[in-house]
């Protein structure tokens, strides 16, 4: 549970860094098919991170308004499981379909940095038209939609980042170099 006026007194090691309680998530957002699980999974080997796929934990979160989903509250919730994670000296990665307000509502302390992975129209339907052994996606035009959200972001309140990347020019080992870089600058390594 978080403390209300928690201090960022507690201190971890991240990649040589120290680094506050209140230090930064890494939040991979991006319409459905556009790489966040391949990201996200490429992460997961990397020392100093803890990646916790998004869909695993809406899939517990219960959170909801007049039958929606609660955002503001569920961000509240994974902000929650963040700080435990950086109270272990480690980076959370949380890749998941988000905007970034959704999120920003329920930062307290947090700093947020995103990696919104954004594609052209017809590049979306025909990656999530060629989904195979993952969940269905009832309605490529929703995700369609929310992508053309994700390319209207320019920037999002300091001290927090945005960065867009566009996985319709390029393949998926530029994507996951891309990913590498981001993360690296985000959550620091060693020199």
């Amino acid at each position: 549970m978080r403390r209300a006026g928690a201090t960022s007194a507690a201190r971890a090691v991240v990649y040589g860094r120290r680094v506050s309680e209140s230090g930064s998530v890494l939040v991979v957002t991006g319409a459905a098919a556009t790489g966040k699980s391949t990201v996200g999974d490429h992460l997961r080997g990397r020392s100093g991170l803890v990646v916790i796929d998004g869909d695993v934990l809406g899939s517990g979160a219960t959170a909801t308004a007049d039958g929606r989903r609660d955002y503001v509250g569920f961000w509240r919730y994974v902000l929650s499981i963040s700080s435990e994670i950086r109270r272990s000296g480690l980076v959370p990665v949380i890749p998941c379909i988000c905007l970034p307000e959704q999120v920003l509502a329920a930062v307290d302390d947090e700093v947020v940095h995103f990696l919104a992975l954004v594609s052209e129209p017809d590049v979306v339907r025909r990656r999530i038209a060629g989904r195979r052994g993952v969940s269905a996606v009832p309605s490529p035009e929703t995700h369609v939609a929310f992508d053309r959200r994700l390319r209207e972001v320019r920037s999002v309140p300091a001290p927090h980042t945005w960065t867009a990347y566009d996985v319709a020019v390029h393949d998926v080992r530029q994507t996951l170099e891309a990913g590498d870089r981001w993360a690296e600058a985000r959550a620091g390594r060693p020199g």
